[in-house]
């Protein structure tokens, strides 16, 4: 499963790259909008996928994948504070209902005051959980399952914006369906499902290398 992770960490970067680079013309305040979204979700997704890099160091997984997502929340506000001073200079609707406004780009608005929202919950509920575990305290049992709904949000809604630009339907396949893959890769990787083969490889690999160092003593003592 850790191949699977990677795999998917690999794709959110190099999509990132690759999305950001068709807006380097824009203004710079929308560019910086654009930029730290998709660092945003390069986090989230790449946070969501860490439980299957080390299944069986969860107290140390749970920290790094606190720390990148926090990360991911301050990008967030970080973009979320770009769009709104754009919109504050050019007079525009922070809610997307300027005269002659693509309905995507309304509903992009919206949604994205939605999924910044919850994500300023989850990180909330994320780090009580994480302090309360310290204390033998279990918290926010529904965490998880929340902040899977969440990526898949946001990852729908960078496709949604994605048709208010003049792509090529190539590039817009590539983008748009890069994103949306590797975002349900994550959610699945980052499931019970996703957890649980992660935990059965990790202990495979630990009864094989016990198998081998029993076998290694026998050979030793022959």
């Amino acid at each position: 499963m850790a191949a699977w992770a990677f795999a998917v960490i690999g794709l959110a970067v190099a999509l990132c790259f690759g999305c950001a680079a068709q807006f380097t013309n824009m203004p710079i305040l929308f560019f910086g909008h654009i930029a730290a979204m998709l660092v945003c979700w390069c986090l989230m997704t790449s946070g969501s996928v860490v439980y299957s890099l080390a299944a069986g160091k969860r107290d140390s997984v749970r920290a790094l994948h606190a720390a990148i997502q926090t990360c991911a929340v301050f990008a967030a506000v970080v973009g979320y504070c770009c769009i709104f001073r754009n919109h504050q200079l050019m007079g525009g609707s922070q809610l997307g209902f300027d005269p002659g406004n693509p309905p995507a780009k309304t509903a992009h608005a919206l949604l994205g005051y939605v999924v910044l929202g919850c994500m300023l919950v989850q990180a909330f509920q994320g780090w009580s959980k994480y302090l309360g575990l310290q204390a033998g305290k279990i918290r926010y049992l529904a965490h998880p399952l929340n902040g899977r709904v969440v990526l898949a949000i946001a990852s729908l809604n960078m496709a949604l914006v994605l048709t208010t630009f003049p792509l090529s339907q190539a590039l817009f396949s590539v983008l748009a369906g890069g994103i949306l893959v590797t975002s349900a890769a994550a959610v699945i990787l980052s499931g019970p499902a996703g957890k649980a083969a992660a935990r059965e490889a990790m202990c495979s690999e630990a009864m094989l290398m016990e198998s081998e160092k029993g076998y290694e003593q026998l050979a030793a003592s022959d």
